[in-house]
């Protein structure tokens, strides 16, 4: 990890700690760790704020759209940014944003265990003006489901 910025070695460690048990994968050298259910992804995003420091997406992302990059079609958390300031004030920081992707992923994956559970969470959604990816993931979850 040498030449790496503090910051991006702290997350990684914390992440390493509380997500590589769990089963999820860190994609290359990125803040971005993958959580692989087949036809859905968990996905973990330490974000990159425009200070050091990092603050933590985390969401599910259904495989069924056709797109290259990571994508958070179901939120489950938002965290805002936490500064760095040095490694000794980051590194608890960085631990217990980890600990809450942890936390989150394990929520995702009681939350969706199986196609019919996606199905009913996406039909049982408030119909949102403007949003019609919601109607369309409800139809493939639903038909994929039978």
């Amino acid at each position: 990890m040498a030449g790496r910025s503090p910051v991006l070695r702290i997350i990684t460690s914390a992440a390493r700690e509380s997500l590589k048990p769990l089963g999820l994968a860190q994609r290359g050298r990125s803040r971005l760790w993958i959580d692989d259910h087949a036809w859905w992804l968990g996905v973990v995003e330490f974000t990159p704020p425009r200070t050091a420091g990092s603050g933590l997406h985390v969401g599910a992302m259904w495989l069924w759209h056709d797109v290259e990059h990571p994508a958070f079609h179901v939120d489950a958390v938002r965290v805002g940014s936490e500064s760095f300031r040095t490694e000794d004030q980051f590194t608890p920081l960085a631990l217990e944003l980890s600990r809450q992707a942890a936390a989150n992923v394990t929520a995702l994956r009681e939350k969706f265990p199986a196609l019919p559970d996606v199905a009913r969470y996406l039909a049982s959604r408030p119909v949102r003006r403007g949003f019609l990816w919601d109607g369309f993931d409800a139809g493939i979850a639903a038909a994929l489901a039978r």
